[in-house]
């Protein structure tokens, strides 16, 4: 088991697996009561508190906690807040096997925004993978659009898309910023407070949630499955670059694609396959392409 955890390729798998859990739960929350906001803030706030207090006791002093302050708010803004909120939100709209294809695109935009910063060679073949994979994307929006009529479902598709792109940009920030020698599970813990933080005065406005203790359970079993899942998240990003972890993202949309077409009775269109062809092309040009990183 040990040599798995030291591997980049089953670390992708079982970290995937692990986050891509909470689109099939985010269902199971929605039936049993819980808001979109609140089963987003719940279980971050939950296994942030346990990741931090577990890493605090295992990390040696003498590190620079401004630093890390600095690299857990703003990473958990863009790779904990921003996705997981909207992520929930739109599920509720879209369903699960439309909001999970969602995360197929943020290799696309790490690799965009990487090469734009200087971290990445320009590669024609992966700029043609980018432009390859963004017209999938224009097609999963816009051909959904189409089948079912109408500016709202332009408008959750299109907040959906913001999905990718705040990972992206996650995924690049924490890949340049990553505080060294720093245990996992404190990185975890206080990137996932950074995003409880962020979104407590938005869970506040539209009102907190406090179900009957029974409701509480799933709540739980996420919190649960995040810490393991970000524990081996930070492990696999130290292996990784930032085009490299960003295919978590076909694992974890693997998993509520399934979920989705196998127990919530969701059917996938002709346009949706099509759309998943441009993408998977895109990302087989951006990954073919020799020399990942400089």
């Amino acid at each position: 088991m040990r040599r798995l955890l030291e591997a980049p390729l089953p670390l992708l798998f079982l970290t995937g697996m692990l986050l891509g859990s909470m689109l099939p739960m985010a269902r199971v929350a929605g039936a049993a009561g819980w808001s979109p906001l609140a089963f987003a803030f719940w279980p971050a706030l939950g296994s942030g508190l346990a990741l931090a207090v577990a890493g605090l006791r295992r990390q040696p002093g003498g590190y620079d906690k401004a630093r890390l302050l600095r690299y857990s708010l703003v990473g958990g803004i863009f790779s904990i807040a921003i996705p997981n909120s909207l992520t929930f939100l739109a599920m509720e709209q879209l369903g699960t096997t439309m909001v999970s294809l969602m995360f197929t695109l943020p290799p696309l935009f790490t690799y965009a925004f990487a090469w734009a910063i200087g971290a990445e060679r320009y590669q024609p073949l992966r700029l043609a993978g980018i432009l390859v994979g963004l017209s999938g994307a224009a097609l999963l929006v816009f051909g959904r659009a189409g089948l079912e009529a109408g500016q709202h479902q332009i408008g959750w598709l299109a907040l959906a898309l913001c999905v990718p792109i705040s990972l992206g940009i996650g995924n690049v920030y924490r890949r340049q910023r990553l505080p060294p020698g720093l245990e996992a599970s404190l990185l975890a813990g206080w990137m996932l407070l950074g995003g409880a933080l962020t979104m407590l005065p938005v869970l506040a406005a539209s009102g907190p949630q406090f179900p009957a203790w029974p409701r509480w359970n799933v709540i739980m079993a996420q919190a649960g499955l995040t810490i393991l899942g970000y524990l081996l998240y930070f492990r696999f990003q130290k292996m990784a670059d930032a085009v490299y972890f960003s295919q978590l993202g076909y694992v974890i949309a693997a998993v509520g694609v399934l979920f989705g077409l196998l127990f919530f009775g969701e059917a996938m269109t002709a346009a949706t396959a099509a759309a998943i062809a441009l993408i998977v092309a895109g990302i087989a040009m951006v990954n073919r392409a020799p020399g990942e990183k400089t």
